[in-house]
């Protein structure tokens, strides 16, 4: 089911992005960083803004499974002007998530129409679902995720899918350019 595929599995990874967040605002706090300069930093200048990363993938969460159930996709409330504002989002994306009944999800046979970039797309709702929204939406947390390592936030692993587990200050050692493998 549609459902079992979807929304089980945003709603834990906007817990994880929530909880991202919350180590970027540590460093915030504890110095080094300004938030407007977590906000607003990126890997490479023609790509999205971390705070605009953040709303695409809570708008991809919604943009995954309102059309699932034949339903307009929601507009986010709120600001983003602010970490604690990114986070609320991501819980209110969550919590918008949990609340959608299982059974409204029936809808296999069904196409959905979207928008890709400056394309419009149509396909099956299980393609819809599982080869274009989800990978968009981890997409996006990816890239947040990119953008505070980038930025030396604290982050690994275990907080991005919160399954690893390593020992505290472990790092993997740098990689060497003569032990690289030939193309």
């Amino acid at each position: 089911m549609l459902y079992d595929a979807t929304v089980p599995i945003l709603s834990r990874y906007l817990q994880r992005l929530d909880g991202l967040l919350a180590l970027a605002e540590v460093q915030v706090r504890d110095g080094g960083l300004s938030e407007r300069e977590v906000l607003e930093a990126r890997l490479v200048e023609d790509m999205f803004p971390l705070a605009q990363q953040v709303r695409s993938a809570c708008g991809f969460a919604f943009r995954t499974v309102f059309p699932l159930m034949g339903r307009e996709v929601p507009e986010m409330s709120g600001e983003q002007g602010s970490l604690a504002d990114l986070r609320l989002l991501a819980r209110e994306t969550r919590q918008a998530l949990q609340g959608l009944p299982a059974d409204a999800f029936e809808t296999d046979a069904a196409s959905v129409t979207g928008e890709a970039g400056f394309t419009s797309l149509t396909l099956p709702s299980r393609e819809y679902a599982l080869h274009y929204a989800m990978p968009n939406f981890f997409f996006h947390l990816s890239m947040t995720y990119a953008v505070l390592r980038f930025l030396g936030v604290l982050v690994g692993k275990p907080d991005f899918d919160g399954y690893h587990v390593y020992p505290p200050g472990f790092r993997f050692p740098p990689a060497d350019a003569g032990s690289m493998p030939d193309d």
